[in-house]
């Protein structure tokens, strides 16, 4: 098993990771989730799901495979869980567009936020509901949720029953 990162020096590249990985879907958010309603709808929202679909599978693969370090994926997984994962789901609602093309009730992409964040943390609020290829998605999107939080809670008693066998 590989050492453990004790300095800034060998935390930069999971640093660098982490940043990018919020930059990326900060952008996809800001940019799909305003498209205006003659640009976005099914063939723009098909495109962007697949994309997202792809990134979450080759993500899940980097995470098991490649990052040995508990320490590690539990901050990635931690950027992953708070702020990744919902906003390029909300990138892909907004690439479907509004009044009421993905999600009943979204007024914008705010709203859009707002509810990727109800559904990747399974609350369910009630207040907007998906439909149509949505619904998937929103399937998916909690199915995710379950998963990251695994993965999560894993590397965090990794960390901690090898901190308290020592």
């Amino acid at each position: 098993m590989s050492r453990e990162p004790r300095t800034l020096e060998e935390w930069k590249s999971t640093l660098l990771a982490a940043l990018g990985l919020m930059l990326a879907s900060f952008i996809a958010w800001f940019g799909l989730s305003r498209l205006n309603e003659t640009t976005a709808g099914d063939t723009i929202g098909t495109l962007a799901s697949v994309g997202l679909l792809i990134w979450i599978a080759s993500q899940s693969w980097f995470y098991v495979t490649q990052v040995k370090s508990p320490r590690r994926l539990l901050l990635l997984m931690g950027i992953s869980f708070i702020q990744v994962v919902p906003f390029l789901f909300a990138a892909v609602y907004g690439a479907f567009g509004y009044n009421d093309n993905c999600v009943v009730g979204a007024g914008g992409p705010a709203d859009i936020l707002y509810f990727s964040y109800v559904t990747f943390t399974t609350v369910g609020y009630g207040d907007m509901s998906p439909t149509g290829l949505c619904r998937g998605l929103a399937v998916a999107e909690a199915v995710t949720g379950y998963i990251l939080l695994g993965m999560f809670v894993a590397a965090a008693v990794a960390i901690y029953s090898r901190e308290h066998n020592h």
